[in-house]
């Protein structure tokens, strides 16, 4: 049996590696697809990573008065991967609900669940409770304008009431995906073709 030259067998893993690549893009944009769509509040942080590109960089927090409780299981299961955080509508968004270490936990406490965990902290100026939501995505990559822009929205809003919010899409397997930013009465979404 004659084995083939090199460049052909350079050639057949580069098709090999990029249909991989294809695949996963198209699996996880069903995925995306496919996910319950929740609208979660967001604030804004100030990149200054140079290599990676140009992104938005946000972080899942709500904000409640003083004296409003954590929901239960918060900072108790700080980035464990068998976490599940339930979600519960309020308004035109979806707020934490609490968190759990099994689905069926909780689903008990909340509609929508998905993987992650939350942190809840207290501020005595001004007087607010945040609940921050570590679900996975934390960044949105666009162009320079397009992140300069919604990151100026962001940055503005990052000590008073949100002004973002993130679409994100909850998928069978409970992991995050995001569809979308919205900032400023403004949506963009994540697209890949």
């Amino acid at each position: 049996m004659k084995v083939p030259s090199l460049p052909v067998r350079i050639m057949a893993a580069a098709v090999l590696l990029a249909l991989a690549l294809v695949g996963l893009v198209v699996r996880e944009g069903m995925a995306r697809q496919q996910g319950q769509e929740v609208v979660l509040a967001i604030t804004g942080y100030d990149p200054r990573e140079l290599l990676t590109g140009h992104y938005v960089r946000f972080q899942f927090r709500s904000e409640f008065p003083t004296g409003t409780p954590c929901p239960p299981g918060h900072g108790g299961y700080s980035r464990r991967p068998d976490a599940w955080v339930a979600l519960k509508p309020q308004g035109d968004h979806h707020v934490a609900a609490g968190a759990a270490l099994s689905e069926a936990a909780a689903r008990e406490l909340g509609p929508v669940v998905v993987r992650g965990d939350i942190d809840c902290l207290a501020r005595a100026a001004p007087e607010t409770t945040w609940v921050i939501l570590n679900l996975g995505p934390e960044r949105l990559h666009t162009d320079q304008a397009q992140a300069e822009a919604i990151q100026k929205v962001l940055l503005v809003t990052r000590d008073g009431a949100a002004n973002g919010y993130a679409v994100v899409s909850v998928g069978t397997d409970g992991k995050a995906r995001l569809k979308g930013l919205t900032a400023g009465g403004r949506r963009v979404d994540l697209s890949w073709f």
